[in-house]
């Protein structure tokens, strides 16, 4: 968490701005939603038939307002973490200590449970890395976007990063200029992710 004088509030509002519609009409469906649900409940106080469905109309409404409410701040929170890191941001190299393909094999089913396709497997390329900041040492993780960048990594290179000049918590590694970096490289064997998987976006 940022501490309070570090906090940037336009660039804050500018990320909140980007999914405040969104949060906007979730929280007015879930307010009206548990609304309808306790006024049912109340009004038909003793009848279990309405006041289970008025139970699970509020319910509803409040789970609705629940996730508006943690979108919203997931989403902000990196929006705003990333836009620190674009005017606030320094560059600096990590060193690799570890990456990591978590693959997931993923298969649709039609109504008889009969497999549809072969199915396909979805990658997330997870890399760890060390570096220095201020005299300090740290450790950090990111999630790559390139398979061609993930093979040809190896344990020990150079990791180019973009770390928040007050919260080295905050960083990133800059994709394009590890891809410019490990340019000419064969891909490390063996290979971690199969053939014609589907790449996570999760950085």
């Amino acid at each position: 968490m940022l501490r309070k004088k570090h906090i940037d509030w336009p660039l804050l509002w500018s990320a909140l701005k980007t999914d405040l519609g969104l949060m906007l009409t979730m929280l007015c469906v879930g307010i009206i939603t548990t609304a309808v649900g306790g006024g049912i409940f109340y009004v038909d106080f003793g009848d279990w038939g309405a006041m289970i469905a008025g139970a699970f109309f509020a319910l509803m409404g409040a789970g609705l307002v629940l996730l508006a409410i943690v979108t919203t701040y997931s989403g902000a929170s990196y929006l705003y973490g990333q836009a620190l890191l674009r005017k606030h941001g320094v560059e600096v190299d990590g060193v690799l200590t570890k990456k990591e393909a978590d693959c997931q094999f993923h298969q649709e089913y039609d109504h008889r449970n009969e497999p549809q396709g072969e199915g396909h497997y979805q990658c997330d390329l997870l890399i760890e890395f060390d570096f220095q900041f201020d005299g300090q040492s740290h450790s950090g993780a990111f999630y790559l976007s390139k398979l061609a960048t993930f093979d040809k990594l190896q344990e020990g290179d150079p990791v180019p990063l973009k770390v928040l000049r007050f919260d080295p918590s905050v960083h990133k590694v800059r994709e394009r200029r590890l891809a410019n970096i490990l340019k000419g490289r064969e891909p490390q064997m063996p290979f971690l992710v199969p053939e014609g998987a589907e790449i996570g976006q999760l950085a």
